[in-house]
């Protein structure tokens, strides 16, 4: 049997899988996906994308599509922590907001379910040219120096098709059969516990009482959960905890009618129930992303609890960082040692994100004080990771080899994220990261001198797509002023922004031979030999 080919096969159709398409479609890479489930979930699982998600579909021309597609009785406001929705209430904090408010970013939270978001994602990548197989399971593979060969099938009619491809991506889950048959082990907390998904349609207006709020957090002697609006008036869910040995099947739709009672404080409440599912609460990080050329992503990476809205998020971020180092490596523009820096950079990031998902799901009970001194703001949270690999050039100098720096004060130092900044050009005003669709970015200051050209050299070169911007060309003073302290550099200097938005290299003022400093720096960044 001659088998197709494709250059990446990704297992798993949720929201990391379909990002891990859509991302090396966006870089010209035609991939294979295969999720043995015929349709996309109907539970909304996750329940908002955060602003760093956000960004990078601005970046794809989404944000607008996906916007349009929140849940329409969704609420940028309090989260509500009650006896019972129509109870006490016992206290209040912050819940998301559609814009940043620390300005990191230009853009916010959307408050959009899986369910409702992966359908964007879906069609963004088959549009792009991605192959996307639901009803499609993988039954084995064989992995050998030089690639990966999978017997798929298709569930509904049992026929099975040989694909060989240069790599996999396991995006299958939590509990990733490719990852347990690499015998990749996980470390971590370990399971709190299972929570249920309770799908229902009830009148709740007037136990709502006018109060806007993301999530309720219940507490009584009957339920411990989370209470939230669905995109209809009166559709809900409701997340109660649940032993860590029971799930779902063991409760009937009496039993899920009378823990929304509960959970209301409504003895009598007429309630219909339209499904219900449950899922394992724990805190685990793969040991390693990756073996041989098969890498990890998303929930086969690890896991978290949901409190917090981190982990689907952070899957899609995993996405992204590889979706580019993939790309390089297929088109024949970079070692394959580049992909060494997926795991160097996303397990110290999983480790730091899984702990503050941890520390905000106890928060709920009360902490001690030594895990509430860990506790780090959103914005840190989502943006202000520290990488440390081959894909980034330190500097000399002291690394408290913290995984996370301040963004509201960044340091532009590389291994961190680009800091938000508005361009100028043609008399459009651009935010940074709307320009990075997938390409490298040098930026220069004002008296760049001979960085053009020096950009336009390694980019014919090495046939990478690295565009250049002198800021201070059409920018105001105060935008150039705002460029070299964010990015520590001197008005001769420049830095170098890789695909994914995070900085590689810095050079703070002009050396005697840009041309010849930018060349070796893209070399090494890309184990590529001069």
């Amino acid at each position: 049997m001659v088998a197709e080919r494709t250059d990446v096969l990704i297992v798993g159709g949720s929201m990391v899988g379909l990002a891990q398409a859509l991302f090396l479609a966006q870089q010209g890479i035609r991939p294979i996906l295969v999720e043995r489930h015929a349709h996309i979930s109907a539970h909304p699982r996750a329940q908002a994308a955060s602003p760093r998600t956000m960004e990078l579909m601005r970046a794809l021309g989404l944000e607008q599509a996906v916007r349009a597609r929140e849940n329409p009785h969704a609420q940028y406001g309090d989260i509500l922590q009650v006896q019972s929705l129509s109870g006490a209430e016992l206290g209040r904090f912050d819940g998301p907001f559609r814009h940043d408010p620390n300005e990191v970013s230009t853009t916010g939270w959307t408050l959009i379910g899986q369910d409702r978001f992966e359908p964007v994602l879906r069609a963004k990548a088959e549009e792009l040219g991605a192959d996307v197989r639901f009803g499609t399971e993988l039954v084995r593979y064989e992995q050998d120096a030089d690639g990966v060969s999978a017997v798929l099938r298709d569930v509904r009619h049992g026929t099975e098709t040989t694909v060989r491809a240069a790599y996999l991506v396991a995006a299958d889950g939590v509990r990733s059969p490719v990852r347990d048959g690499l015998g990749i082990g996980t470390h971590g907390p370990g399971v709190f516990g299972r929570q249920m998904n309770i799908i229902f349609h009830a009148a709740l207006d007037e136990y709502v009482a006018g109060r806007r709020f993301f999530l309720c957090f219940v507490s009584n002697d009957r339920v411990k959960g989370v209470l939230g609006r669905l995109d209809d008036a009166d559709r809900w869910v409701l997340a109660p905890s649940l032993p860590a040995q029971e799930t779902h099947a063991e409760y009937s739709e009496e039993d899920c009618i009378e823990m929304v009672r509960a959970a209301v404080g409504v003895e009598d409440l007429d309630v219909a129930v339209e499904t219900s599912t449950s899922w394992e609460i724990a805190a685990r990080v793969a040991d390693r992303f990756s073996c041989g050329r098969v890498l990890l992503a998303g929930d086969a990476a690890h896991i978290m609890p949901p409190t917090g809205g981190f982990g689907g998020n952070m899957g899609l971020q995993d996405a992204h960082n590889l979706a580019w180092k993939l790309a390089l490596v297929l088109r024949g523009q970079a070692g394959v040692e580049l992909l060494d820096s997926y795991e160097e950079e996303r397990i110290p990031v999983a480790e730091f994100t899984v702990e503050q998902g941890v520390i905000r799901y106890l928060q709920r009970s009360g902490l001690d004080e030594e895990a509430a001194a860990r506790h780090r703001p959103e914005t840190t949270v989502l943006f202000g990771h520290v990488y440390r690999s081959g894909a980034v050039l330190a500097e000399n100098g002291a690394d408290d080899g913290a995984p996370v720096e301040d963004p509201t004060q960044p340091s532009g130092r590389p291994g961190t994220r680009a800091p938000h900044l508005v361009l100028r050009s043609g008399g459009t005003d651009t935010p940074l990261h709307d320009v990075l669709r997938g390409g490298w970015l040098l930026l220069a200051g004002p008296e760049a001198g001979l960085w053009e050209r020096a950009a336009g050299g390694v980019s014919r070169l090495t046939g990478i797509d690295l565009a250049f911007h002198r800021v201070g060309g059409e920018e105001p003073a105060e935008t150039v002023e705002e460029f070299l302290k964010k990015y520590g550099i001197t008005a001769s200097g420049a830095a170098l922004v890789r695909p994914d938005g995070f900085l590689a290299w810095r050079s703070a003022g002009q050396p005697a031979d840009p041309a010849v400093e930018l060349s070796a720096v893209v070399h090494r960044l890309l184990s590529r030999t001069l």
